[in-house]
């Protein structure tokens, strides 16, 4: 019957109510304990679409396959994949008796041949690639940024007034990591990467998620869950 009870209570603390709040609304959110996630959807408006299939077509109709290929990777890159390339990682390589070798790896992304392909052969495919996009998070897409807080308005509210204090200023410098960053220094990084990024902020959404446990249990779920999904942001 106790570990029935204790069974029960521990249920009762981890029952959550998830909302989902854009960018204009967070100021509404409360001083509630939980853990939260930020989500970009890419934006691509019907011009740049129909504007790139009828390029597209154009290049086809003077048999200029490699222009028209070209064109629709640097499309993809600037209106989606640039957006989440991963930042570069520190690495040291070393070994007994050989030399010591450190920097940093950059992340190169790669655009399928074959998918551009099929988009060349039928552009408006390209339709259906936007409508998707637009409606892909959270349910198909992975959290830019995970946080917890036992005040949730505070710290998201925070995380807004940083994004457009980076936003204003548009640094030119990059923001130096360190290797255990506080809460702070984490928040700094994550609004000066969406405003180094251009990431526009009224493509954001957060989903929170509130944690009614007596104590901050809310700090073990924001732990795993950044190791389960790496966000890109993060603190990975």
């Amino acid at each position: 019957m106790l570990n029935e009870d204790l069974q029960s209570s521990a249920d009762a603390s981890t029952q959550a109510i998830e909302t989902r709040y854009q960018w204009s609304e967070v100021p509404t959110i409360g001083d509630v304990p939980g853990i939260y996630a930020w989500y970009y959807m890419p934006e691509i408006t019907q011009f740049d679409i129909g504007k790139l299939i009828e390029s597209v077509h154009c290049h086809i109709s003077k048999g200029d396959r490699a222009a028209g290929h070209k064109q629709i990777e640097t499309f993809l890159e600037q209106f989606i994949f640039s957006y989440f390339s991963e930042e570069p990682y520190e690495t040291i390589m070393r070994g007994p008796l050989k030399p010591t070798y450190e920097g940093q790896l950059h992340h190169r992304p790669s655009v399928s041949a074959a998918l551009i392909e099929r988009l060349l052969d039928d552009p408006e495919r390209l339709r259906t690639v936007k409508a998707v996009l637009e409606t892909s998070a959270p349910d198909f897409a992975s959290p830019i940024y995970i946080g917890m807080s036992e005040k949730l308005g505070r710290r998201l509210k925070h995380h807004r007034k940083l994004i457009e204090k980076y936003r204003a200023k548009r640094p030119e410098a990059t923001f130096t990591p360190v290797s255990e960053p506080k809460t702070d220094q984490r928040d700094q990084s994550f609004a000066r990467q969406i405003a180094e990024r251009e990431i526009n902020p009224q493509r954001l959404f957060v989903m929170i998620r509130l944690i009614n446990a007596g104590t901050n249990h809310y700090v073990d779920l924001e732990n795993i869950l950044n190791r389960i999904h790496y966000p890109l942001l993060g603190r990975n």
